[in-house]
């Protein structure tokens, strides 16, 4: 029994590593967008979060702000200090976005098992290009069934969903 189990399990790995290759390939050329939430994923221990990405813009904008107080005078470091402190404010969550999506979007490229981490953690979304179909949200969405959905490989055979019947003509009673 138990090697029946093992089988199995290693079919499913075999399988999702499989299905993210596809993902990956669709990523990169792509006919898939990956989005990402900053809020759900910038947080001490998660994968993709890096602290320095906080901490330089404000320190680089405050010892700008030191030198044009040191060179001018009080009065326009001052101006400085309260202009940089502004920009920190109102454009570092662009910043932080834009380097929590690239770093997520390397990260699960990367390998299946980076993909399920980052998944489970939710902060994701995958939406297929010039598509109809809704986008995938993590963790409640289920990717598998996406990219079998999505991506068909022609090297393996069409899901069953994702063959057309021919419509049935219904007569008359």
């Amino acid at each position: 029994m138990s090697e029946l189990m093992a089988a199995w399990r290693a079919k499913k790995a075999q399988e999702e590593v499989d299905l993210h290759e596809r993902l990956r390939a669709a990523v990169l050329t792509g006919q898939v967008e990956i989005y990402t939430d900053q809020r759900m994923l910038d947080f001490q221990g998660s994968p993709v979060h890096n602290s320095w990405d906080h901490l330089i813009p404000l320190t680089a904008l405050m010892l700008l702000a030191l030198a044009v107080l040191l060179a001018t005078g009080v009065a326009i470091g001052i101006v400085a200090m309260t202009l940089g402190a502004l920009i920190h404010l109102l454009g570092i969550k662009y910043f932080i976005a834009w380097r929590i999506r690239t770093r997520t979007i390397a990260y699960v490229l990367q390998s299946a098992a980076h993909w399920r981490q980052i998944w489970t953690l939710g902060g994701i979304a995958i939406l297929v290009r010039d598509g109809g179909e809704p986008p995938c949200y993590a963790p409640r969405g289920d990717w598998h069934k996406f990219v079998r959905r999505n991506l068909y490989d022609f090297a393996h055979p069409a899901p069953p969903e994702a063959e057309e019947t021919p419509p049935v003509e219904v007569l008359p009673p």
